[in-house]
Protein backbone atom coordinates (compact mmCIF):
# COMPACT_ATOMS: atom_id res chain seq x y z
CA UNK A 1 0.00 0.00 0.00
CA UNK A 2 2.75 2.31 0.64
CA UNK A 3 4.67 1.41 -2.13
CA UNK A 4 1.22 2.45 -4.15
CA UNK A 5 1.18 5.82 -2.32
CA UNK A 6 4.31 6.51 -3.56
CA UNK A 7 3.81 5.86 -7.32
CA UNK A 8 0.54 7.69 -7.27
CA UNK A 9 2.58 10.58 -5.92
CA UNK A 10 5.19 9.92 -8.03
CA UNK A 11 2.92 10.56 -10.69
CA UNK A 12 1.27 13.73 -9.77
CA UNK A 13 1.64 16.49 -12.33
CA UNK A 14 1.16 19.07 -9.71
CA UNK A 15 3.54 17.23 -7.03
CA UNK A 16 6.33 16.90 -9.66
CA UNK A 17 5.72 20.42 -11.24
CA UNK A 18 6.57 22.04 -7.91
CA UNK A 19 8.55 19.57 -5.91
CA UNK A 20 11.95 20.44 -4.54
CA UNK A 21 15.11 18.57 -4.98
CA UNK A 22 16.31 17.76 -1.20
CA UNK A 23 19.79 16.38 -3.04
CA UNK A 24 22.80 17.90 -1.24
CA UNK A 25 25.56 19.64 -2.55
CA UNK A 26 28.92 18.35 -2.78
CA UNK A 27 31.44 19.49 -0.07
CA UNK A 28 32.24 19.27 3.75
CA UNK A 29 29.33 19.25 6.04
CA UNK A 30 29.48 19.43 9.83
CA UNK A 31 26.89 17.52 11.25
CA UNK A 32 24.73 18.48 13.95
CA UNK A 33 24.89 16.25 17.29
CA UNK A 34 21.81 15.70 19.60
CA UNK A 35 21.33 12.92 21.76
CA UNK A 36 17.60 12.76 22.61
CA UNK A 37 14.00 14.35 21.47
CA UNK A 38 13.83 18.13 21.64
CA UNK A 39 17.42 18.62 22.49
CA UNK A 40 17.86 20.71 19.69
CA UNK A 41 15.58 22.47 17.63
CA UNK A 42 15.68 24.72 14.43
CA UNK A 43 13.53 27.56 13.83
CA UNK A 44 12.72 29.66 10.45
CA UNK A 45 10.29 32.21 9.38
CA UNK A 46 9.36 31.56 5.83
CA UNK A 47 7.41 34.09 3.33
CA UNK A 48 5.54 36.03 2.35
CA UNK A 49 2.86 33.69 0.67
CA UNK A 50 -0.60 35.23 -0.53
CA UNK A 51 -2.71 36.51 1.92
CA UNK A 52 -4.93 34.38 3.66
CA UNK A 53 -8.39 35.40 4.63
CA UNK A 54 -7.56 35.47 8.11
CA UNK A 55 -4.89 37.76 7.45
CA UNK A 56 -1.67 35.59 7.55
CA UNK A 57 1.04 35.72 5.27
CA UNK A 58 4.13 34.40 6.60
CA UNK A 59 4.51 30.80 8.83
CA UNK A 60 6.92 29.98 11.80
CA UNK A 61 8.56 26.65 11.13
CA UNK A 62 10.34 24.88 13.81
CA UNK A 63 11.91 21.61 13.50
CA UNK A 64 13.31 18.96 16.40
CA UNK A 65 16.88 18.00 14.87
CA UNK A 66 16.50 14.56 16.31
CA UNK A 67 13.54 13.22 15.41
CA UNK A 68 12.60 15.94 12.74
CA UNK A 69 9.43 16.58 14.35
CA UNK A 70 7.48 19.64 12.91
CA UNK A 71 5.04 22.61 13.74
CA UNK A 72 4.04 25.28 11.65
CA UNK A 73 2.31 28.29 12.87
CA UNK A 74 0.50 31.23 10.45
CA UNK A 75 1.84 34.37 11.72
CA UNK A 76 -0.48 37.87 11.42
CA UNK A 77 2.98 39.36 12.17
CA UNK A 78 6.75 38.76 11.83
CA UNK A 79 7.65 40.90 15.25
CA UNK A 80 9.83 39.86 17.59
CA UNK A 81 7.14 40.02 20.54
CA UNK A 82 4.94 37.66 18.22
CA UNK A 83 7.48 34.99 17.85
CA UNK A 84 8.81 34.75 21.32
CA UNK A 85 4.95 34.36 22.35
CA UNK A 86 4.85 31.67 20.20
CA UNK A 87 7.97 30.02 20.95
CA UNK A 88 6.57 30.51 24.55
CA UNK A 89 2.94 29.54 24.78
CA UNK A 90 2.89 27.17 21.72
CA UNK A 91 6.46 25.17 21.96
CA UNK A 92 8.13 25.56 25.37
CA UNK A 93 5.13 25.12 27.02
CA UNK A 94 4.14 22.00 25.73
CA UNK A 95 7.70 19.93 25.03
CA UNK A 96 10.07 21.87 27.35
CA UNK A 97 12.95 23.91 27.07
CA UNK A 98 15.37 22.48 24.49
CA UNK A 99 19.06 22.83 25.39
CA UNK A 100 19.92 24.75 22.21
CA UNK A 101 17.88 26.86 19.44
CA UNK A 102 19.42 27.41 16.16
CA UNK A 103 18.21 30.32 13.96
CA UNK A 104 19.22 32.73 10.83
CA UNK A 105 20.31 36.27 11.93
CA UNK A 106 16.81 37.46 10.97
CA UNK A 107 16.15 40.18 13.07
CA UNK A 108 12.96 38.50 15.31
CA UNK A 109 15.69 36.13 16.38
CA UNK A 110 18.25 39.12 16.95
CA UNK A 111 15.93 40.82 19.06
CA UNK A 112 16.76 41.44 22.97
CA UNK A 113 12.98 39.88 23.68
CA UNK A 114 14.13 36.52 22.18
CA UNK A 115 18.02 36.93 23.19
CA UNK A 116 15.99 37.74 26.48
CA UNK A 117 13.94 34.78 26.99
CA UNK A 118 16.55 32.81 26.01
CA UNK A 119 19.20 33.60 28.02
CA UNK A 120 16.07 33.49 31.47
CA UNK A 121 15.31 30.14 30.19
CA UNK A 122 19.22 28.84 29.98
CA UNK A 123 18.65 28.16 26.34
CA UNK A 124 21.57 28.58 23.98
CA UNK A 125 20.81 30.09 20.87
CA UNK A 126 23.16 29.58 17.66
CA UNK A 127 22.68 31.49 14.81
CA UNK A 128 23.75 29.73 11.27
CA UNK A 129 26.29 31.82 9.25
CA UNK A 130 25.13 33.94 6.77
CA UNK A 131 27.03 32.38 3.79
CA UNK A 132 25.26 28.76 5.13
CA UNK A 133 22.39 29.12 5.98
CA UNK A 134 21.37 25.25 5.00
CA UNK A 135 22.72 24.44 8.81
CA UNK A 136 19.18 24.65 10.09
CA UNK A 137 16.89 22.30 9.75
CA UNK A 138 14.14 24.35 9.20
CA UNK A 139 15.09 25.80 6.31
CA UNK A 140 14.94 21.97 4.35
CA UNK A 141 11.51 21.95 5.63
CA UNK A 142 11.43 25.31 3.99
CA UNK A 143 11.71 23.97 0.61
CA UNK A 144 9.53 21.09 1.22
CA UNK A 145 6.76 23.42 2.38
CA UNK A 146 6.51 26.15 -0.58
CA UNK A 147 5.74 23.32 -3.16
CA UNK A 148 3.00 22.05 -1.02
CA UNK A 149 1.20 25.03 -0.56
CA UNK A 150 1.99 26.13 -4.19
CA UNK A 151 -0.01 23.24 -4.93
CA UNK A 152 -2.95 24.10 -2.51
CA UNK A 153 -3.37 27.78 -3.93
CA UNK A 154 -4.64 25.97 -7.27
CA UNK A 155 -7.76 25.28 -4.85
CA UNK A 156 -8.10 28.77 -2.36
CA UNK A 157 -4.98 30.57 -2.50
CA UNK A 158 -6.26 32.63 0.94
CA UNK A 159 -7.21 29.72 2.99
CA UNK A 160 -3.50 27.53 3.00
CA UNK A 161 -3.07 28.88 7.09
CA UNK A 162 -6.17 26.01 7.49
CA UNK A 163 -4.34 23.37 6.38
CA UNK A 164 -1.09 23.86 8.36
CA UNK A 165 -1.85 21.64 11.16
CA UNK A 166 -2.27 18.64 8.54
CA UNK A 167 0.65 19.18 6.54
CA UNK A 168 2.70 19.60 9.93
CA UNK A 169 0.88 16.44 11.05
CA UNK A 170 1.57 14.41 7.27
CA UNK A 171 5.05 15.75 7.70
CA UNK A 172 5.58 14.58 11.10
CA UNK A 173 3.95 11.01 10.10
CA UNK A 174 6.23 10.61 7.19
CA UNK A 175 8.65 7.41 7.72
CA UNK A 176 12.25 8.95 7.33
CA UNK A 177 14.66 6.91 5.31
CA UNK A 178 17.26 7.26 7.41
CA UNK A 179 15.64 5.67 10.60
CA UNK A 180 12.84 3.97 8.89
CA UNK A 181 10.22 5.59 11.90
CA UNK A 182 8.38 8.58 11.59
CA UNK A 183 9.10 11.99 13.50
CA UNK A 184 6.05 11.09 15.80
CA UNK A 185 7.20 7.49 16.72
CA UNK A 186 10.57 8.93 17.64
CA UNK A 187 9.47 11.82 19.52
CA UNK A 188 6.68 9.89 21.03
CA UNK A 189 7.10 6.59 21.35
CA UNK A 190 4.18 5.02 19.40
CA UNK A 191 2.57 5.50 15.61
CA UNK A 192 0.07 7.91 15.51
CA UNK A 193 -3.58 6.69 13.96
CA UNK A 194 -4.39 8.08 10.56
CA UNK A 195 -6.92 7.76 8.06
CA UNK A 196 -5.83 4.74 6.10
CA UNK A 197 -5.69 2.94 9.53
CA UNK A 198 -9.27 3.22 9.18
CA UNK A 199 -9.60 0.95 5.87
CA UNK A 200 -6.73 -1.05 6.48
CA UNK A 201 -7.37 -4.24 9.50
CA UNK A 202 -5.85 -3.08 12.72
CA UNK A 203 -3.91 -5.85 14.31
CA UNK A 204 -4.85 -7.06 17.61
CA UNK A 205 -4.54 -4.13 21.02
CA UNK A 206 -1.57 -5.20 23.19
CA UNK A 207 -1.62 -4.03 26.54
CA UNK A 208 2.24 -4.18 26.57
CA UNK A 209 3.46 -0.78 26.26
CA UNK A 210 6.99 0.08 24.95
CA UNK A 211 9.85 0.22 28.21
CA UNK A 212 11.86 2.86 28.70
CA UNK A 213 14.76 1.07 27.03
CA UNK A 214 13.17 -0.30 24.20
CA UNK A 215 11.59 3.27 23.39
CA UNK A 216 15.78 4.37 23.94
CA UNK A 217 16.91 2.18 21.69
CA UNK A 218 14.01 2.61 18.52
CA UNK A 219 15.84 6.45 19.06
CA UNK A 220 19.35 4.98 18.48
Amino acid sequence: MCRDVADYVRACILCQQYKPTNQKPGGLMKPIIVSEPWHTVGIDITGPFTKTRRGNHFILVVVDYFTKWVELFPLLSTKAATIAQIFLDELLCRFGFPVRVISDNGVQFLSNVFTQLCDLLGIHHQRTPLYHPQNNSSERINRTLKPILASLAHNDSKGWDLKLSQIAFALSTAPSESTDNSPAFLMFGRRPRQPLDLILPSPPVSDDLPSSNELSAYRK
